[in-house]
């Protein structure tokens, strides 16, 4: 089932460019998405969203806070049970115009075809360190 979770965390991925509504029957309507280990979570909304209604918002918080924001997924590892989610994320604040690059990780987990729940965290070691492959390449 691993391949299987890889495709579809990739598939969330490559529909954030041009979004597809069909893409939300990938996610539990009541997935737990948090974002209170990233760094700059607190900064858009802060801790724990619950729902697809509440990854909307999420979204809505993160894409707000920035004029220009480029988001690339560089990396998906299978950790079994589990997909680590490595990005690039390149973005000028709305407000301050200040030019930002950092690199979160979000541990994915799925059941029966859905993600029911993600887990940011502020880099890819943490994330890997989180889900007992510290060290990891």
């Amino acid at each position: 089932m691993s391949d299987e979770n890889v495709r579809i965390v990739r598939r969330i991925y490559d529909t954030l460019e041009a979004p597809d509504e069909s893409v939300w029957a990938l996610w539990d309507r009541n997935v737990d998405f948090d974002v209170s280990r990233d760094v700059w979570g607190p900064l858009v909304g802060g801790g724990r969203y619950r729902g697809t209604e509440g990854v909307r918002r999420w979204m809505l918080d993160l894409y707000s806070a920035w004029e220009r924001m480029e988001l690339d997924c560089e990396e998906l590892i299978d950790v079994g049970d589990r997909v680590v989610s490595v990005l690039r994320v390149h973005g000028w604040g709305r407000l301050s115009g200040i030019e930002v690059e950092y690199r979160p990780a979000g541990i994915w987990t799925l059941r029966d075809g859905r993600v029911v729940r993600v887990v940011w965290f502020a880099s890819r070691d943490d994330a890997l360190e989180a889900v007992g492959h510290a060290g990891s390449s």
